[in-house]
Parts: C-alpha cells; sequence; structure tokens
C-alpha cells in the first residue's frame, strides 16, 4: 500500500510541475493609452536574454524619437505598410498588395493584423499613421512626394504623389500606430513585440498576435538604457549588451572581442564636378576623370573598408541596380587623356594647347573622413599628371565657396531615401545641385526614369556619358556583436534587427 501511495504522490507531483511550466501572458487593456504590462522576464528566461540598448534621454514614439538607436528598437514595436529588405526592395508587411498607377499607389491591407490592444487594424489607423509621419522630423524627407492618403473602402488606402515616382512603394516603410495614440508616449503598435517593464527595467515580448511568437529563439528581449554610460563597447564585451550599432564616420569604431556586421547604408558619397569650368565643361574630360579615381582605394584606406564602390548613383546592392555596376579602370585614364590632347610634358605634367591644367578641389575640414578620401583623390589625379590644389575649409567656408562657384571639384556626401531620389543633385533647388546642369543629359534622364518611362539601365547609360558627377561608394555602419550569439541572416539600416529571430546564445 505504501508503494502505490508513494507512487500516486509522484504523479501529481509532475502534474503540478508541468502545470507550473506555462507561460503568463501580459494582461492588455482596451484603452488607447501606452500599455506597459507587468510581467516577470524570469519567467522566459530559461536561457541567456538577449539585451539590446536603448536610452531614455530619447523618446520611444517612432514619430519623436531623434536617437538611431532608439529608432531601430522602435521597427521592433512598429510594423509598416512595408520592409525594405538587404537589397532595399520593399516587401509587405501589414500591406498585402499595392499598385502604382500614374500619380496614384494603392494599397490593399491585410484583414488579420492586430494591434497589441487586440483590436484590429483599420484603413484610417493608416491614414492617421501617414498624417503623423508626414509631420515627423523621422520621415518627412522620404515622404515629401506625397500628398495625400485617403481609405479606399474597408481594406485599401490610396496615396496621392506630387510627381509621379516609379519607386514610390519603397518610401511605405512608416510605422504603423492605432488612431488617436500618435502623441503618446509609447504609441499602439502592431509590430513584432511589446514593450513592459519589471521595477526599472524594460522588456520586449513577442505576443501572440505576431509572427515573432513562433520564431523567436528568445521570445523575451532586455532593453538597456546606456545614458549615462560611457563605453558602450566595453559593455558588450563585459556581456551587459548583446549588440551595439556604430557609425564609423561619426564614432570611433574599436577593435574589440567580437562580431561584426556590416550594415548597408544609403550615405551616398561623390566627387563633385563644376560642369561651368574649363575643361570640366567637356563631357568626355569628366569621364576620363571619373576613370581615374581609384575607388576601391579610398573605400579601403578612407572609410577602413566599410564602405561599398559604386560607378552609378544607385547602392550597389540594390535590387534593380545594374549587376555591372563598378565600371572604373585607373590604368585606363592616362589613355584618355592622351586621346583628349592632354599631353604630358617633360616634367611630367599634362597640358592642353600647351596651358597647364590646375584643378582646385575643396573639402570640408570638419569631416575627417572625407579629408581623406580628398587627400587619396587628389593623389591619384597628380599621379596622372595634374595639378591639383586642396583647399581644406570650416564647414561654413565650405558652403560660401560652393556658393561661389570657384571651384573644380569637391567631396560630398547626401543621405539618399529609399527611392534613390535624386533630385538632390538635378533639382535646381538641390542641395547637392553645385556645378551640375539642371537641363543636362543626366538630368533629363533621371526624370525620365523618375517617371518611369525609361529603366534603371537606360539612366545609368545616359549618366555614365554625361557624369554630371562621380559616384564613389556608399558608406556601412557596423553592427558589434557578442561572440556567444549565434546569428543568421542580413542585417540592413531600414531594419536593424530584421533577423532578431535567428538571435539565439551558445
Amino acid at each position: 500500500m505504501k508503494r502505490w501511495l508513494a507512487l500516486l504522490c509522484a504523479v501529481l507531483l509532475l502534474v503540478s510541475l508541468a502545470g507550473c511550466g506555462e507561460q503568463p501572458q501580459p494582461e492588455t487593456d482596451d484603452t488607447t493609452e501606452p500599455v506597459l504590462t507587468q510581467t516577470d522576464p524570469s519567467s522566459a528566461a530559461v536561457t541567456r536574454i538577449v539585451t539590446l540598448p536603448y536610452t531614455a534621454a530619447d523618446a520611444l514614439n517612432p514619430f519623436q524619437t531623434k536617437s538611431t538607436m532608439n529608432r531601430d528598437i522602435c521597427t521592433l514595436l512598429y510594423d509598416a505598410l512595408v520592409r525594405l529588405d538587404e537589397t532595399f526592395t520593399p516587401v509587405p508587411s501589414v500591406a498585402a498588395d499595392y499598385a502604382l498607377n500614374g500619380q496614384t499607389l494603392t494599397v490593399l491591407l491585410r484583414d488579420d493584423v492586430r494591434f497589441t490592444t487586440g483590436e484590429l487594424l483599420h484603413p484610417r489607423d493608416v491614414v492617421y499613421s501617414f498624417q503623423c509621419a508626414k509631420e515627423s522630423p523621422c520621415y518627412a524627407a522620404r515622404l515629401a512626394n506625397f500628398f495625400s492618403c485617403n481609405a479606399d473602402g474597408d481594406d485599401s488606402v490610396t496615396f496621392s504623389l506630387v510627381e509621379p515616382n516609379a519607386q514610390a512603394a519603397n518610401c511605405l516603410d512608416f510605422p504603423i500606430v492605432q488612431f488617436g495614440t500618435g502623441e503618446s508616449e509609447i504609441p499602439i503598435g502592431c509590430g513584432r513585440y511589446r514593450l513592459y517593464h519589471k521595477d526599472a527595467d524594460l522588456y520586449l515580448e513577442a505576443y501572440e498576435n505576431s509572427s515573432a511568437m513562433e520564431e523567436m529563439e528568445q521570445q523575451t528581449l532586455k532593453l538597456l538604457d546606456i545614458s549615462t554610460r560611457e563605453n558602450e563597447l566595453q559593455l558588450l564585451q563585459i556581456g551587459e549588451l548583446s549588440a551595439f550599432y556604430v557609425d564609423p564616420a561619426s564614432q570611433k569604431r574599436e577593435k574589440i572581442f567580437a562580431n561584426e556586421w556590416d550594415v548597408p547604408l544609403l550615405n551616398f558619397v561623390y566627387l563633385g564636378l563644376n560642369s561651368a569650368r574649363d575643361h570640366l565643361n567637356d563631357a568626355a574630360f569628366r569621364r576620363a576623370l571619373a576613370a581615374a579615381v581609384d575607388k576601391p582605394t579610398v573605400c579601403a584606406s578612407a572609410y577602413d573598408a566599410h564602405a561599398m564602390a559604386a560607378d552609378a548613383p544607385f547602392h550597389p546592392l540594390w535590387g534593380e541596380a545594374p549587376q555591372d555596376n563598378v565600371r572604373f579602370d585607373p590604368l585606363a585614364a592616362p589613355g584618355y587623356f592622351d586621346a583628349l590632347g592632354y599631353t604630358l610634358s617633360s616634367n611630367a605634367k599634362r597640358t592642353k594647347n600647351k596651358q597647364g591644367v590646375t584643378l582646385e578641389m575643396v573639402v570640408n575640414s570638419e569631416n575627417a573622413v572625407r579629408l581623406n578620401a580628398a587627400k587619396l583623390i587628389a593623389q591619384q589625379l597628380r599621379d596622372c599628371g595634374f595639378t591639383v590644389n586642396l583647399s581644406v575649409l570650416d564647414y561654413d567656408s565650405y558652403l560660401i565657396r560652393l556658393d561661389s562657384g570657384l571651384w573644380d571639384l569637391y567631396i560630398g556626401e547626401v543621405k539618399l531615401t529609399a527611392d534613390m531620389d535624386l533630385s538632390l543633385f538635378f533639382s535646381a533647388e538641390g542641395q547637392a545641385n553645385y556645378g551640375i546642369d539642371s537641363a543636362g543629359a543626366g538630368a533629363q534622364a533621371w526624370r525620365e526614369w523618375r517617371a518611369g518611362t525609361v529603366n534603371t539601365s537606360t539612366f545609368e547609360q545616359v549618366f555614365l556619358q554625361d557624369q554630371p558627377f562621380v559616384p564613389l561608394c556608399f558608406r556601412s555602419g557596423v553592427l558589434y556583436c557578442a561572440k556567444e550569439l549565434q546569428i543568421e541572416g542580413e542585417v540592413n539600416e531600414n531594419d536593424l534587427y530584421a533577423n532578431l529571430y535567428t538571435w539565439s546564445y551558445q
């Protein structure tokens, strides 16, 4: 009898333990206020928790945040109509499909998207989110060509464009929040995760209506406030952080014991050409000069290999970019100049009609990386036989010189939007229009490409013949990850944690 009683007690104990293994779900609230639910992260922390950085000194409202790291966290809290993949190609997310017809972009919405309150997403939520994004410094630039957004029945919305734009769908990656919550500290979203707190700490948890609920190795993530911490990379090395993103152009890159992932950016570095000046007013000379620039050396040396050389003004990884994107040929450049009548004199200097050729290059002294790039390019042109004077100026003096037109070459950088908008260069009001003929062949081809009347390859061919400026490279950021962290897939600027569902500690 005692043996039977002991066996019965053991069975009851096993049943009791199995019941304790169920994961508690955070409570939800049907109000329109931010939902910060209380839960115990230790109940989900069977293994080591992935910890991501954020700053409490900045907002976690996607329309108000100013810091890159908080913006990256917001991509986990708030879904978008489309997500841009590693080739900067739009992939439907909240959208089920989309279609562009002239200056009208119609988006069909999925019928199964729910906010963290449990309520279904409706077209009015998208219209409201568009209005919030339009007024936000984070998204205003990419939505500048969008005139309006209106609900179109119960399952779609229609965007009206100011001007034709064949790549307009690339700009639909603004965050979707529930109607009326955009001004809240934490708007209600429909992203992969929701925010909750335990004591003074913040956590993210995949919720039941999210695809991440099934995909995530670890469904609970911790957020670490680093606003008062001095050495973020040290936090990574001692195990307090799982990952940390660095832009090498603005923050010193360090060699640490960690894995590194290059993050392709749409930061476009180029050599400006003043087509109103002698020699540079000839497209053939501009093409020869472009060929003389050794772009891989510039990427490897000035940018410490965290850049991708480009011959056209499109990112080489972009899905629509021709695969033979880079066609520079520094070894052939001297022959091009010879054919144009720029002959080498006895002192190894090039002359045209017995006149020496001097080029004035200006660069901003306050950007050390671009200054190094300018020095390299100036030397490469000197090796071709030209006299190159490098004017290193503070930022205000640099802009004044560019406005004056008294220069031949300059090094610049712009941040392109995901629709590869080049109006910065080809519009007369564009911030990078210095020295470019807005009525030239390259500018006209871009307007036709933008309207969708010529394809990308045709535009690129015209651009390379006209050579209004010289593309150099697209910069990359660096995502440092803990050595013990297993990561698969690619990372990208627009969705830094796109592959988070693969992350797990060994």
